[in-house]
């Protein structure tokens, strides 16, 4: 049997997170799982620095999770990108998990 890391979840079926970002408790705290591209998943915290808004309330472009109040865009890292490319407002960026994908399920160490 594989050994499974420490802390690791499964937090989503696969197939959902393809179709669209997932809102995922886990451990008290709020995530989102998307797709980055077809076999990489990106889980973020699930809240925009900037407005507070719910990013899996939002959509993917080109692989990044869009928050849906101001068009902020996050990638795997958590790392913004804003309109004007100006993020000095924000708190802090959304903590980023290791991630991957086992049979039909989106995992991460939380």
């Amino acid at each position: 049997m594989k050994q499974v890391p420490s802390g690791s979840r499964a937090l989503c079926a696969l197939e959902a997170a393809r179709e669209a970002p997932q809102r995922v408790l886990c451990d008290g705290r709020a995530l989102v799982v998307w797709m980055v591209d077809e076999d990489r998943p990106g889980v973020i915290d699930d809240r925009c620095p900037h407005g507070n808004a719910r990013l899996s309330a939002g959509y993917v472009l080109y692989g990044r999770i869009v928050c849906p109040l101001h068009m902020w865009t996050f990638g795997p890292d958590g790392r913004a990108q804003a309109p004007g490319g100006r993020t000095e407002a924000a708190g802090p960026a959304p903590r980023a998990y290791d991630c991957w994908i086992s049979g039909d399920q989106v995992w991460a160490r939380v």
